[in-house]
C-alpha cells in the first residue's frame, strides 16, 4: 500500500501529535508513506527561519517521493474542467496531490473535505486501518 500524507498531516506530525507521530513513524518504517511535490512545496513555504528550513528538507528528503509527470498534470486538468463544470473549483495542489495518487494507485491521507470530491480517490482513513 502506498499513502500520500497531505501537508495538514505532517503539520500535525511536526507538532507532535501522538497519534499522528504514531501513524506516520509505523508507516514509515513499513515504507507505505510517501510525499509529493506540492506537500514539499506547501511545508516548505511555512518555515519560519534558515534552521527549520534545513531541518523541514532533512526530513522530507528522509520520506520517499512519488514524482508528477504529463500524465498527472494532465489528468489534475481534466479533473478540475469535470469538476468545474459542476461548479467545483478545487486548489491545484489538491488536484495534482490526487492525479498523483490516481495514477500510483495510492491513497490520500487528509483531513481536507476537497479529496472526497473529486472521483476515483483513494481516502486513507486510519480508523478502518487499525
Amino acid at each position: 500500500m502506498k499513502i500520500i500524507v497531505d501537508t495538514s498531516i505532517w503539520i500535525e506530525y511536526f507538532k507532535k501529535k501522538a497519534e499522528i507521530v504514531a501513524f506516520i513513524d509505523r508507516e514509515l518504517l513499513a515504507g507505505t508513506t510517501y510525499m509529493v511535490g506540492p506537500v514539499v512545496s506547501e511545508l516548505l513555504q511555512g518555515v519560519k527561519t534558515e534552521k527549520e528550513l534545513d531541518s523541514l528538507l532533512n526530513c522530507i528528503d528522509a520520506v520517499p517521493f512519488i514524482e508528477s509527470n504529463i500524465a498527472d498534470w494532465r489528468l489534475a486538468g481534466s479533473i478540475s474542467f469535470r469538476l468545474r463544470k459542476d461548479g467545483l473549483t478545487i486548489p491545484l495542489t489538491d488536484l495534482l496531490i490526487a492525479a498523483v495518487s490516481i495514477n500510483n494507485g495510492a491513497y490520500v491521507y487528509s483531513p481536507d473535505h476537497h479529496f472526497i470530491l473529486i472521483p476515483d480517490v483513494l481516502l486513507y482513513k486510519p480508523s478502518e486501518s487499525n
